[in-house]
């Protein structure tokens, strides 16, 4: 059996999201303009910390979890991630028009949604789940 590459996947995002936190942080600071400082906090909680949990379950007790569930989970987490922090960055900051960040939210937030509630079935279905044998 193979070990499956998904949660290095959930971590190489999760590490992604962190560096980019940390770099709007120390941005946020320097510049004293904290406009922006919930869409920040959004991207370290729902990027850095919830992927690398995710990733973290799917390490050490996912392992007999399709692959097409980790593939929807990990889509749907950073298509929702990417399209919600931009949509927040934009609306806090006062960057762009409804029209483009209204969407972002939307899109974004129902992905972010959808991508939890199926690491939640997954989860709870992966405890109720009868082991495979040794």
């Amino acid at each position: 059996m193979t070990t499956s590459r998904w949660p290095h996947a959930f971590f190489a995002a999760a590490a992604t999201y962190a560096m980019i936190g940390v770099c709007w942080g120390l941005t946020m600071s320097i510049t004293q303009n904290h406009a922006t400082y919930s869409a920040h906090a959004h991207l370290n909680l729902l990027g850095w910390v919830s992927l690398a949990l995710m990733g973290a379950f799917y390490a050490l007790l996912g392992q007999n979890v399709p692959n097409w569930v980790k593939l929807t989970n990990f889509t749907l987490s950073n298509v929702g991630v990417i399209c919600m922090i931009s949509g927040l960055f934009m609306y806090l900051g006062q960057v762009g028009p409804v029209s483009i960040y209204g969407p972002l939210l939307a899109v974004g937030g129902l992905c972010t949604v959808a991508g939890f509630l199926l690491f939640g079935v997954t989860v709870i279905t992966s405890l109720v789940r009868k082991p495979a044998a040794a």
